[in-house]
């Protein structure tokens, strides 16, 4: 189980220069950091409720970090830089069922021309796990990407370079919405879906994950979706 600093509330106003989100406290108006890179297609909603931190580092030009935006009652998870230290903490507490017994996680494993988010140490040998965070989501799946990945498509063909050699290789889409169903978002990039299909065919296994999240403990841990993977024409 992850637990987060300490966050306030304040309301969504608009999403600019990618980075930026200004937010609305209801006494003051102010810019807060956006730690994620997608497009945020189907988040950006005026008026929304989001919950952000407050950094004790001086130096920052923003000192606040936008963590989560409420949409139709359900808190999103935004901050794409804690979604590794989400699943390693569930990882550690044996919440990856598939993962079995783990023994030992490394971070950041350099593997053939790149880096793999984990390597895990079973009983069974050695797993590279690929971490994917999902926030786009329709009214039955949770889909990623929700914009074009080159380095997606690249973290596939390095996966299935990995099962050629022995390794388990897991991609772990966390969804930070509650849908029963994970489909590649086929409409958003095509080629990154064929190369998934292509994955799975060759090996590689795809683990759906949802986050859930408690506002009032400031904790989330993973929990396995209702139906899980929805495979192209399915």
């Amino acid at each position: 189980m992850y637990i987060y600093p300490f966050m306030y509330e304040a309301k969504f106003i608009r999403r600019y220069k990618r980075f930026f989100v200004d937010v609305d406290t209801g006494e003051e108006v102010f810019a807060v950091h956006n730690p994620n890179t997608g497009s945020m297609k189907n988040l950006q909603i005026e008026g929304s409720p989001v919950l952000y931190t407050v950094s004790e580092n001086k130096k920052r030009k923003l000192p606040c970090t936008l963590e989560a935006i409420n949409i139709s009652g359900d808190w999103v998870l935004v901050n794409t830089h804690l979604a590794n230290r989400i699943v390693e903490a569930s990882i550690n507490d044996g919440e990856i069922s598939e993962l079995g017994d783990v023994l030992k996680v490394r971070r950041e494993f350099t593997y053939k021309e790149g880096r793999i988010d984990f390597l895990v140490e079973n009983e069974r040998g050695k797993a590279l796990v690929e971490v994917k965070n999902s926030t786009y989501f329709d009214d039955d799946a949770c889909m990623f990407p929700d914009a074009v990945t080159t380095r997606g498509k690249k973290h596939l063909e390095v996966l299935m370079k990995a099962v050629d050699e022995g390794y388990e290789a897991y991609i772990l889409y966390t969804c930070q919405a509650d849908r029963p169903y994970f489909r590649c978002a086929s409409d958003i990039d095509p080629d990154y879906c064929r190369t998934f299909e292509k994955a799975l065919d060759h090996g590689v296994k795809a683990l759906c994950y949802r986050t859930d999240f408690d506002k009032e403990k400031r904790s989330v841990r993973l929990l396995p979706l209702d139906k899980g993977l929805l495979r192209a024409g399915v």
